[in-house]
């Protein structure tokens, strides 16, 4: 399943950051709910290949953690707001998070491949509220001597009530670096084969718009659902690893809040 996640590389009616009459907010570039609690969660996912050959577009997902006022944690990463409150018109953050990993068994393409290492970013968000939306920044950079390049994102959130359910569309682009698309995408003389010759190239955009609803079924418990397309720029989407250069994943889960 990170496979899909990888793919894809995916609000406010005041600087509070909350949809009106609902539980979810925007912190560091990030989609939250329940402020102050402690959550588990669980779903299923389906997206697109993104390697050609990719074995598993389906299957199952699980996340957990903590999301408070100025710091959060989950199995997605860890963030902490230093600067600015729910009252604020621009907060910053600071946020690690990882990469995944890719075996060479994991696609038909990648076999005979040396196999890709998970890698650590640490990074840097800035969240503008602007009236009812939020404009967020992100710069992450490798720390862990992976992929030793870099990433950035703009991404605009619009978080609504609409009755029964608190509903969040957004519209952005991010940015890969030379260095992580010629990790993750790039093809060596060693890794080369008549049908994956030798692939390198520049820095790629990824543009993508989505949304992310939150149904609220009890005090505690919610359903999730969410969908994301994002369209790869030539960088990228060239190399003869990938399947294309339209991406998208669903996802459907339960959150437990307490």
């Amino acid at each position: 399943m990170n496979k899909i996640y990888f793919a894809i590389s995916a609000i406010l009616l005041s600087n509070a950051a909350f949809a009106e009459g609902g539980n979810t907010y925007i912190r560091n570039g990030n989609i939250y709910s329940h402020q102050g609690q402690f959550f588990a969660g669980a779903g299923a996912a389906t997206g697109s290949e993104f390697y050609k050959g990719q074995d598993h577009k389906t299957g199952v997902y699980i996340n957990g953690g903590y999301h408070g006022e100025d710091f959060n944690a989950d199995l997605a990463g860890v963030n902490y707001r230093f600067f600015g409150s729910n009252d604020s018109a621009i907060n910053f953050s600071i946020f690690a998070t990882a990469n995944p990993a890719f075996d060479a068994d994991d696609a038909d393409i990648l076999k005979g491949m040396k196999d890709r290492k998970i890698s650590g970013d640490l990074g840097l968000n800035a969240d503008l509220h602007l009236g009812q939306g939020t404009l967020s920044g992100k710069f992450q950079h490798d720390v862990t001597g992976v992929y030793d390049g870099y990433q950035a994102d703009v991404t605009y959130y619009h978080p609504m009530n609409i009755g029964f359910a608190d509903f969040v569309p957004y519209a952005g682009v991010h940015y890969f670096s030379k260095d992580y698309v010629n990790y993750y995408t790039g093809v060596s003389k060693s890794d080369a084969t008549v049908n994956r010759p030798v692939y390198q190239a520049d820095g790629a955009f990824a543009y993508k718009v989505g949304y992310a609803m939150v149904v609220p079924i009890s005090e505690h418990l919610d359903i999730t659902q969410a969908t994301g397309y994002s369209r790869l720029s030539s960088d990228m989407a060239d190399s003869p690893l990938i399947d294309s250069n339209n991406q998208w994943v669903t996802t459907l889960g339960v959150n437990y809040s307490f």
